[in-house]
């Protein structure tokens, strides 16, 4: 059998994907590659392989069945057991718990003080239980296209609630029999924590990164810098470092005079237990679980190749977890790792040195990873393949066993840290070059999410480049099918022949996009925005939440757009335009036009001083300011003066497009609808309802003389100034009006085609 193990992972994986809701058009361009696959195989092949895909489905099936909630939701008392390490992120603890019924929550508590907090972290370790009082919610499930989604995410990892603590008394906690798990993860904590007592401050987040697969510590530029240079995965334990690190250990065992079978047999006993410290990531197990089958097959005389190695961890590692496929890490891992065993004849062709074998396997490992990077990331690094030239060799073989050695040493001579004096000095010089050179322009390429059609042709251009490496090596072919991969999602969304009017969820606030089609404009009404609250030092996460960075971005990003025509900016209110320097840098703003006068105030003016230092021209949308393209057609209604007056100074505007008339009222309030019907007859198709459906817009004369079909409001979920009033919405239903809220709906979306109408469709959380 051996070598045909590969066979049966492959089978595995199909019923896997016939079992698990997954892309129709990966599961069928699967099926179809298995059928090729099963031709070569004589008959016991074939009946091994469609024992191993009846138990993949079977696997997944069951998986599907019982992912599911014993809870109601109205629970309140509890006995949760802290199994894996919990953190304290500013005023805010979270940890993963386990239910008196095994069941597993995610914990969250605000913390009362600094103290407590440190007081939590000390006791709250591995294998205590606590009783405690909280109530459960749902996690928030995604609001808008190509936005994350929260509940799907932990629902992967069987976490269906989220626990919210209202007390937290160590009195109520008691250390039970901790579990062989619950033992390594203890250890894991105190392995990190002391790291953080040993190490210079500054090299406290490389090594918890490269050493237990923490990277909490990692500052958030950093992070950035390196996923801007697809090199981020050196700031993790990858299936690399596990191999070094083995190999290490191996070696020194072997100098000291430890007999070959008896090091074998350590490190057969120890690789699961580094596993488990080391995070158990996806790259970590496939790692570990293929060295232990390689050292298995040694000591027992049983050669597996290490294809089969590869082939037989998959198929260990789905049938104890069938959600691990949906993890893009794991998903990476195993399709790089199967690419390189696959090209490893057209590896070792390379030149014998260094340089020329780090090339071919990067090139490699760069074209596998692309359809899982534009699929997830919606984007891929220009610089990855040079970075990676440079940044692995740096971190596997100068840094990693750099950390590891002298963290070792650090037990019994903490002095020994003064050797990494000079590694900190050249890390620190590491990471801001880093960061520089991500901050060029072209840095990434912003693809798109492709959609399921397109996913599948990559995948199969991707197969036809691999193809090409190993038959012709003709690396003009190979370029230019890399190019056509990469180019094929960007071209298709930028001049996708549908327009759109889209009314993106950011809570409590406004941002509207509309695309026109054949890339004829982009324009952004509003950004959102959260309002600044001031906090104790201690009390600020590592990274709060933005919502530009955390829904317009990737928003964007998912639909491929890079550049922005014209940004309106309404009014000065924060929830409108808070969120409008985080795209600054970010994406292309040819103008931003804000409402006359609109710079006295504060957040405005802020918002000018940061464009102008982006080089975005600014100016005041003028009255009556009209433009078209093609059949769309756009005009400033409002307002009529430079004399700046807050929500009735609004921008407002009116537009034609998608066979419908539609006015964006920004805050509008009853003075300016007032002003508006006095100088337009305006009978329009869609009004985007002003002030959030508050009860100073939308009045009666203003909604008699519009007469709106359809009506849509932007507003957060359950906000403090409950919006939108009930008055407001009877209103609009006594008129006849369709009501959409973003509060309920999600993203709400207005496709259609050039000379069309189109239709409404919602992004339901």
């Amino acid at each position: 059998m051996r070598g045909k193990y590969i066979y049966l992972a492959v089978g595995t994986l199909t019923g896997l994907l016939w079992a698990l809701p997954v892309l129709g058009s990966i599961r069928f361009l699967l099926t179809v590659a298995a059928f090729f696959f099963i031709i070569k195989l004589d008959e016991k092949g074939k009946v091994a392989f469609f024992s191993c895909a009846a138990m993949g489905f079977l696997a997944g099936h069951f998986a599907e069945d019982r992912n599911v909630t014993a809870f109601t939701g109205k629970e309140d008392k509890w006995s949760v057991s802290f199994s894996d390490e919990m953190v304290v992120d500013g005023d805010l603890l979270k940890a993963t718990v386990t239910a008196d019924n095994n069941e597993k929550l995610r914990l969250l508590y605000r913390l009362s003080s600094s103290e407590e907090g440190d007081e939590l972290q000390r006791e709250l370790v591995p294998g205590t239980l606590c009783y405690v009082a909280g109530t459960l919610e749902e996690p928030e499930g995604k609001r808008n296209r190509y936005g994350f989604d929260y509940r799907s995410f932990l629902k992967n990892q069987h976490i269906f609630w989220q626990l919210k603590v209202d007390r937290f008394a160590l009195s109520s906690c008691i250390q039970k029999e901790k579990s062989v798990k619950e033992h390594i993860f203890h250890w894991r904590v105190k392995g990190i924590n002391h790291l953080k007592t040993v190490f210079p401050e500054n090299l406290q987040p490389v090594g918890a990164a490269l050493l237990f697969g923490d990277r909490s510590l990692t500052e958030e530029d950093v992070t950035k810098a390196y996923q801007r240079l697809g090199v981020i995965h050196l700031l993790a334990i990858s299936g690399l470092h596990v191999s070094l690190i083995t190999s290490l250990v191996y070696y020194a065992m072997i100098r000291i005079g430890i007999v070959k079978e008896t090091a074998q047999m350590i490190l057969l006993a120890a690789l699961p237990i580094y596993a488990l410290l080391a995070g158990g990531s996806p790259p970590v197990v496939r790692a570990v679980l293929m060295t232990v089958l390689v050292l298995l097959s040694v000591r027992f005389y049983h050669r597996f190749t290490a294809l089969d190695a590869l082939a037989l961890s998959f198929m260990a590692v789905v049938f104890l977890d069938p959600y691990f496929i949906y993890q893009a890490g794991f998903q990476l891992s195993y399709l790089i790792s199967f690419s390189l065993l696959l090209s490893s004849k057209f590896i070792l062709s390379f030149p014998v040195s260094f340089l020329g074998k780090m090339f071919a396997i990067t090139s490699v490992s760069q074209a596998a990873g692309l359809p899982v990077l534009m699929y997830h990331f919606y984007e891929v690094s220009l610089y990855s393949f040079i970075a990676n030239l440079f940044f692995v060799p740096f971190y596997s073989f100068l840094v990693l066993p750099s950390l590891l050695i002298i963290y070792f040493l650090s037990f019994t001579l903490k002095s020994a840290v003064i050797f990494l004096e000079p590694l900190r000095f050249l890390l620190e010089q590491v990471d801001q070059a880093a960061i520089k050179v991500s901050e060029w322009p072209g840095a990434v390429i912003v693809t798109g999410q492709p959609n399921d059609v397109l996913l599948a042709i990559i995948c199969l251009l991707s197969t036809v480049v691999f193809f090409q490496w190993e038959k012709t090596q003709d690396w003009k072919r190979i370029s230019v099918l890399l190019l056509v991969m990469i180019g094929m999602p960007v071209t298709v969304h930028t001049y996708s022949i549908k327009g759109e009017v889209s009314f993106i969820d950011v809570g409590q606030g406004d941002a509207i996009l509309i695309t026109l089609p054949f890339n004829k404009g982009n324009y952004l009404i509003d950004t959102g925005g959260l309002l600044p609250f001031q906090k104790e030092e201690w009390q600020k996460k590592k990274k709060d939440f933005s919502i530009g960075e955390h829904i317009l971005l990737p928003y964007l990003k998912g639909r491929g757009i890079t550049r922005i025509d014209k940004l309106f900016l309404t009014h000065s209110d924060y929830d409108h335009i808070g969120a409008a320097e985080e795209l600054f840098g970010q994406i292309t703003i040819k103008e931003m036009i804000i409402s006359p006068g609109a710079e006295a105030k504060p957040v405005m003016r802020e918002t000018i001083e940061q464009a102008a230092m982006h080089k975005i021209p600014v100016r005041y949308g003028k009255y009556m300011e009209s433009w078209q393209e093609g059949e769309a057609y756009f005009q400033i209604v409002s307002p009529a003066d430079e004399h700046y007056e807050g929500n009735d100074d609004s921008l407002v505007i009116y537009a034609l497009l998608g066979g419908k008339k539609w006015l964006f009222t920004g805050d509008l309030e009853a003075e300016g609808e007032k002003r508006l019907v006095e100088h337009f007859s305006m009978d329009i198709d869609v009004l985007k309802v002003g002030h959030h459906g508050s009860r100073s817009s939308t009045t009666e004369p203003f909604m008699s003389k519009t007469t709106p079909e359809t009506a849509i409001i932007s507003l957060g979920k359950n906000n403090r100034y409950s919006h939108p009033h009930k008055e407001v919405v009877d209103r609009l239903q006594q008129h006849g009006a369709a009501i959409w809220r973003t509060d309920l709906h999600g993203e709400i979306v207005y496709t259609y085609k050039e000379g069309k109408t189109g239709t409404f469709s919602v992004v339901r959380p």
